[in-house]
């Protein structure tokens, strides 16, 4: 107890220094993301808001030879990618046009086509349309997981005293009200003309050649705007475009929007979106921005950016409506899941500038084709090492000195490779494999790189010789290269098999789930090899202290505001440190303390959600919007949403093996009785005794992320597949060390040292 009261001495000093440290950080982190360097201006010189969907719009897609007057614009407007993802995992044309009428991610109904359907065909009313059975819409996004209140856009914009154009089926979607309706329709571009636009306060365009999910539509009256007799035949199964006709499509599409640039009246402003994607994989799309003036459509050229994404050149789809909105005046009804578009800097050059979108886009899209992959080989690489360890603990356990020597060097190394695969794979980022000419190969060859040098380190240094020497350096390389991620915009998660990614979106900035549960296991297995370090010195009070201070450092950064921003995080961390730290004290675990520690963690989030509530909405990270949605009744919808999501991890059966595995192998194959009748695991804790506390605390982490984080059982298994690793590398030094000790020598438990 002597010890836990010294090191809680010093507990206010270093919690204000981090505290200084991280709201020093918290800006630093997101700096070149959130800085406007000239937004385009929120008032309006009474020209109307045109907004053009393109769906299946790439960057790729812009040149100056097949796009010049896109290109043109990319030159002269503010420019980004766009993550698309709605409701569900393919945004379909009608997805994305309902995410835009809702601000928040919806989703449309499956019936007639397997994969996408076409928009349905509004009903004529006077000038304007109306969509059939739109209230089925309404109800069926009210009712799921996002709530999405279709129709706000239109709705907001005719509150407010406005009208809306809609050109083509899918405009409709995304300007109607919520009675479905638009006062003004068109169904193709042909009829636009300056005074139409003019009318309006928000037109909403479509142009849908790019897409493959549509059926031919019914042929348009020639330049009239107006549809040929309702008799006209439609195909109801969607037809490819075939990529050759991509270019004819793409042409035609820029003449589009070559002749409605000349018809915008100044004052009006210009976005144009990528709103969804084709019948091919899901990608980032393309987004412009700017203002109509006696220069034509201008500026400033720059990236755009969102506080949804943080990152520089990078909005979501659900940003558009926010947007859109402020442009007009006018305040959303219902609360939104996008924030309002703002500019950064970018490249002067505009090839330079779509270059590097182009490139983020790539890389994004490798990462997602090559998750299923990547994690089959993880689960396969981890079950091999633990049955290569196994066979090698029970084949070796007795003679062959030579060749058991031999192997368990080998296994040591191996399970050290293991561990070391996930920090590997951020590492990895450092290195731009996205601008080989094949990315995949580039991207598996930095990890393998990186991989190999972290071991190296790690086996290279006279720590080698220490129980917990390498598994130290594993660990604490980890914490490192997450910890410095995190102050500096976690740069190396975005894009990284074990990060996330644009594409699905599920978050942009701070820590994933994924990177939590390495970073945490990766932090309390680092403290229990320092601790071991001290203890040996008789430096208890010091091994606590610096449990405490490394892992209040880590609890901080994962739950602040704009760094890690991890709600879930901060609650299942601190039981684990608060466990470990115990156990490096030698001090008692009772229910009384227990429930002490969940008391502080419930302490921890609050005051960091309180903290997040003091910024404008606008500004303020998942942390504090949650803490919103708790005050004002609203968090039951994302509470089931997260609830689904974790038990429905439980069908990712790759992950939940490897999970068992790894639990398997801990407490039965490294508990189980060698030639000298006691476990190897129970031998390494001889040696080592902090290594309990750290294993102890990383399962209790690993647990409590497992019912608090909507990643559900890929927490427990990605937290073992560091775990588990360095534990048998700690295992394999022990028996390796009884190997050169007489039997007659050997320390009896508990009294095992370094050497």
């Amino acid at each position: 107890m002597a010890s836990i009261r010294g090191a809680a001495a010093r507990l206010p000093l270093v919690l204000l220094l981090l505290v200084a440290v991280l709201a020093g950080a918290a800006p630093t982190a997101s700096a070149e993301a959130r800085r406007v360097d000239g937004a385009v201006p929120a008032t309006r010189d009474g020209g109307p808001l045109v907004l053009v969907g393109i769906p299946g719009l790439l960057w790729r897609d812009v040149t100056p030879e097949a796009t010049p007057t896109l290109w043109d614009l990319a030159g002269r407007t503010s420019i980004g990618n766009v993550s698309i993802r709605t409701a569900t995992s393919r945004t379909c044309p009608t997805d994305g046009w309902l995410s835009v009428s809702a601000g928040q991610r919806a989703l449309s109904e499956r019936e007639r086509f397997t994969v996408c359907e076409p928009a349905p065909k509004p009903e004529r009313v006077g000038s304007g349309a109306r969509i059939p059975r739109f209230d089925t819409y309404v109800r069926r996004n009210a009712r799921s997981v996002f709530a999405a209140p279709v129709g706000m856009l239109g709705q907001a914009v005719r509150d407010a005293g406005g009208t809306t154009l809609a050109v083509g089926p899918g405009a409709v979607l995304g300007a109607a009200d919520r009675s479905g309706a638009v006062d003004h329709y068109l169904y193709e571009p042909g009829g636009l003309t300056r005074e139409r636009l003019q009318e309006a306060s928000l037109a909403v365009v479509e142009l849908p050649g790019l897409t493959r999910l549509y059926p031919d539509p019914p042929s348009p009256g020639a330049g009239t705007g107006e549809e040929e007799d309702d008799e006209v035949e439609v195909r109801t199964e969607p037809d490819d475009v075939p990529e050759w006709e991509r270019a004819v499509a793409l042409a035609a599409i820029d003449d589009r929007v070559r002749a409605l640039t000349a018809i915008l009246p100044e004052g009006a402003s210009l976005m144009v979106v990528g709103v969804s994607m084709d019948s091919g994989p899901s990608e980032l799309t393309a987004a412009m921005w700017g203002r109509v003036t006696g220069r034509g459509v201008s500026g400033p050229a720059d990236f755009l950016a969102s506080e949804s994404t943080r990152r520089p050149g990078l909005v979501a789809l659900t940003d558009t409506t926010p947007t859109v909105l402020a442009e007009l005046g006018v305040d959303p009804p219902a609360p939104t899941g996008g924030r309002r578009w703002h500019t950064t800097g970018r490249p002067s050059a505009t090839e330079a500038a779509v270059d590097k979108l182009v490139s983020f886009n790539t890389a994004a899209t490798v990462v997602g084709a090559s998750l299923p992959g990547f994690y089959s080989g993880l689960v396969t690489f981890q079950l091999l090492i633990y049955a290569a360890a196994a066979y090698a603990l029970h084949r070796y356990s007795d003679g062959l000195p030579t060749r058991r020597a031999l192997v368990l060097t080998v296994t040591r190394i191996v399970a050290l490779a293991g561990a070391a695969f996930p920090v590997a794979s951020y590492l990895a980022n450092l290195v731009p494999w996205w601008a080989s000419s094949l990315p995949f190969l580039a991207l598996l060859v930095c990890v393998l790189a990186a991989d190999a040098l972290v071991v190296a380190a790690a086996v290279a240094g006279p720590w080698r010789r220490s129980v917990l020497g390498p598994m130290t350096v594993v660990a604490g390389t980890t914490t490192a290269v997450l910890f410095l991620d995190l102050c500096f915009g976690a740069r190396l998660q975005m894009n990284s098999p074990t990060g996330y990614s644009p594409i699905v979106a599920g978050r942009f900035y701070g820590i994933g789930n994924i990177a939590f549960a390495t970073f945490a296991t990766g932090m309390l297995m680092a403290v229990a090899g320092i601790s071991h370090e001290l203890i040996t010195r008789d430096r208890r009070r010091a091994a606590v202290a610096a449990t405490l201070a490394i892992g209040v450092a880590t609890v901080l950064i994962v739950g602040w505001p704009g760094l890690g921003t991890d709600f879930g995080g901060v609650i299942a961390l601190v039981p684990g440190l608060a466990v470990t730290a115990m156990m490096i004290a030698g001090v008692r675990i009772t229910a009384v303390r227990l429930a002490a520690v969940g008391a502080a963690a419930v302490v921890a989030i609050s005051t960091l959600a309180w903290l997040d509530l003091q910024r404008p909405p606008a500004e303020r990270s998942h942390v504090g919007a949650f803490a919103d949605q708790v005050l004002s009744g609203e968090a039951g919808t994302v509470l089931s949403r997260k609830l689904s999501a974790m038990l429905g991890t439980f069908g990712n059966w790759q992950l939940t093996l490897l999970a068992a595995c790894a639990l398997v192998f801990l407490f039965a194959v490294l508990n189980r009785p060698t030639n000298w009748r006691i476990g190897a695991l129970q031998r390494a804790y001889e040696y080592a005794p902090t290594l309990r506390a750290g294993l102890t605390g990383s399962l209790v982490t690993a647990l409590v992320g497992f019912a608090a984080n909507d990643s559900g059982v890929a927490i427990p298994a990605i937290a073992l597949t560091v775990a588990v690793p360095l534990t048998l590398s700690a295992c394999v030094w022990a028996l390796q060390r009884g190997d050169r000790t007489p039997p007659e020598a050997r320390e009896p438990a508990g009294t095992a040292r370094r050497t």
